[in-house]
């Protein structure tokens, strides 16, 4: 290596020297100032989709509180023009007609609003006159919130009101409450409609809101009281009297402001909404963190890059600095230079997420970054030596793997599942690069469990019948093809029973919907607890069930299918009430024969079979008449 040379005076350098070196300088300086540009510029394209994407969220939040409360409302408005013709003195034993009346009309006004709680109606001085959840002549009077009511000094001199939270009287719980005033002919105080919404509820409004990894969102009423947040807070904190400077409305998205909000001491750009019509106000904030997160890390990038950049400008004035002799030195670091440089790239062309460099051949780690270590669940220092295969829940898979690498060179974006040091399976995105001729392996994991299982469970919904939870039509007839075709290739005996509710749109017109569905519930239930492992039941659609059964012969069928009708007839439903609500089914039985090619054609002989069953009389089990060649 070249010793170093003496430095001389910067007027004694040779004229192409002085050009050269002021030129490096005045790159750097430009460099420099193209890259706080960028910077600059990256913060605020940063900031504004950060606003944007919190203003349409407070937007959404903004909507959904409106359509909830708006819903309350017109119900409250509802009920309020039926209790106009009720007594102003309600019946006191509320089996009374009347009463009776009154009670299942509230209790069908609850039922078609899930996020209504409880509803109740008070007579003019605050008792309970009808609730489908307090007791008759309880006084509510005391609560502050309906004293404009009660009190108005003048005939309709009161609009309606909505409280702050509060523990609901009538199921202990926190909520909030909606009263509406019900004036009769001559103008005075009737009535007090109260409909009351627990603070779950509202939290519901924060479904599927994304707002980063500390972001915020809070409903405050109209004393900016708080009735509801994302994340959540204890409950004692609900209630609790935010500043009026911090959650102001505003009504663009160049209007969001900065603020450390007072809860967690987090800071985060808010964008507030106040609600249309109503007393409630609704704010989202995404944390500073969260949107100036890729502007930190390229800043840091841009850092070390100005840094390196300034480094290799010195660099390069040492070397003009120095004699002609030490060209040779200078190449070899530009070599080195460049070797680091696609080294790095190679890296970085891999995957920006958990890394490790793995010794080809016996395929174990030689090294791994901290993420691989967390994504595997092992401390750092155990990562060295392990087998690459054993992380596998299928070695083959990377035996398959490392050769195929050994013949492309570079792997990308395979998906496979590896299992980690406590057991638990996680889905990862594999890409891998050959580095140094083939002697080591750079292998880059994407952790995907979270889409994965996601996947899984859309796929999931997409084969199940929301109301009952059994396999719906189209996963019925994929996987009972399946059967069928194994039942047919082998000649073995197949079975199914086609159910349907007997005299159910009586059902619906007599008790309601909501009681209809409780009847196929509980049928699906009786179903899936009475089915051997390997039978498929389905819901075909409204009352319509059905049951295949492999390795079931008709007697067999016949005798499952008693044990079905005689459950659902032996268990009538019984509504709060007392009211019983008989249930029966009608039940046809079908088994497979040789002629029958395709499952839709057992279907059509259960079925026939099933109306046969009605014919007859309902509530009784019949069998298909048209009895082929069997199945041995």
């Amino acid at each position: 290596m070249l010793s170093p040379q003496r430095p001389t005076h910067y007027a004694d350098m040779p004229r192409n020297t002085r050009l050269a070196m002021a030129g490096v300088l005045v790159l750097i300086v430009m460099l420099a100032a193209a890259m706080g540009w960028w910077l600059a510029n990256g913060h605020e394209a940063a900031r504004q989709r950060a606003a944007l994407q919190a203003f349409n969220t407070a937007r959404l939040l903004e909507e959904r509180v409106l359509a909830t409360t708006r819903e309350i409302d017109l119900m409250l408005k509802d009920v309020a023009r039926d209790v106009e013709r009720l007594p102003t003195e309600p019946p006191s034993d509320w089996s009374d007609p009347v009463g009776f009346e009154a009670i299942m009309l509230l209790r069908d006004k609850v039922a078609r609003v899930p996020h209504m709680a409880v509803l109740t109606v008070l007579d003019a001085h605050g008792r309970v006159a009808y609730s489908t959840m307090a007791l008759p002549q309880a006084d509510f009077s005391d609560l502050l919130y309906l004293a404009p009511l009660l009190h108005a000094t003048t005939a309709r001199g009161a609009p309606a009101v909505i409280s702050s939270p509060y523990v609901l009287r009538t199921t202990g719980r926190l909520g909030v409450a909606f009263a509406r005033p019900v004036y009769g002919p001559d103008g005075r105080l009737k009535a007090v409609v109260l409909a009351g919404m627990h603070v779950e509820t509202w939290g519901r409004h924060f479904d599927d809101i994304d707002l980063g990894s500390a972001g915020e969102a809070v409903v405050l009423d109209k004393g900016h009281r708080l009735v509801a947040r994302l994340p959540a807070l204890r409950q004692d904190q609900i209630g609790k009297v935010f500043p009026a400077q911090a959650w102001r409305p505003i009504e663009r998205a160049e209007e969001a402001y900065e603020m450390v909000t007072p809860v967690d001491g987090e800071r985060r750009l808010i964008v507030a909404r106040q609600v249309r019509g109503y007393p409630f106000l609704v704010g989202v904030g995404i944390s500073e963190n969260d949107y100036l997160k890729d502007w930190r890390a390229g800043l840091t990038v841009s850092l070390l890059g100005m840094g390196l950049l300034i480094l290799l400008g010195m660099g390069v004035l040492a070397l003009l600095w120095r004699t002609g002799g030490q060209a040779k030195a200078l190449a070899e670091s530009e070599m080195l230079l460049r070797a680091r440089e696609q080294r790095m790239r190679s890296m970085l062309e891999a995957s920006p997420c958990a890394l490790g460099l793995i010794e080809h051949g016996p395929d174990r780690i030689r090294y791994g970054t901290p993420d691989l270590a967390a994504l595997f669940g092992m401390p750092l220092p155990e990562l060295a030596g392990v087998a690459v295969a054993d992380l596998f829940v299928r070695p083959e898979e990377w035996h398959a793997l490392s050769r195929a690498l050994h013949e492309a060179g570079t792997l990308r974006e395979m998906e496979h599942a590896l299992r980690c040091a406590d057991g638990v399976e996680r889905w990862v995105v594999v890409s891998a690069t050959l580095l140094d001729g083939g002697e080591d392996v750079l292998l880059s994991l994407m952790d995907v469990t979270a889409r994965h299982a996601r996947e899984t469970r859309l796929s999931e919904q997409a084969s199940t019948d929301a109301l009952t939870g059994l396999a719906n039509r189209r996963r019925f007839f994929e996987r009972g093809s399946e059967l069928f075709e194994l039942a047919r290739r082998h000649q073995r005996p197949m079975s199914l029973l086609m159910l349907d509710l007997d005299h159910f749109k009586q059902v619906n017109d007599t008790f309601g919907h909501a009681v209809g569905d409780e009847v196929l519930v509980r049928v699906a239930r009786l179903l899936e607890t009475s089915r051997r492992q390997g039978d498929l039941p389905a819901r075909l659609g409204g009352e319509e069930f059905v049951v295949l059964l492999p390795e079931t012969g008709l007697a067999r069928a016949i005798e499952a299918a008693e044990r079905i009708r005689e459950g659902v007839e032996n268990a009538p439903l019984t509504l709060e009430d007392g009211t019983l609500v008989p249930v029966t089914i009608s039940v046809g039985v079908a088994e497979l024969r040789a002629a029958d090619a395709e499952l839709h054609l057992l279907l059509i002989a259960a079925d026939a079979a099933l109306y046969r069953a009605k014919d007859a009389g309902r509530n009784r089990v019949m069998a298909d008449e048209n009895l082929g060649e069997k199945m041995s």
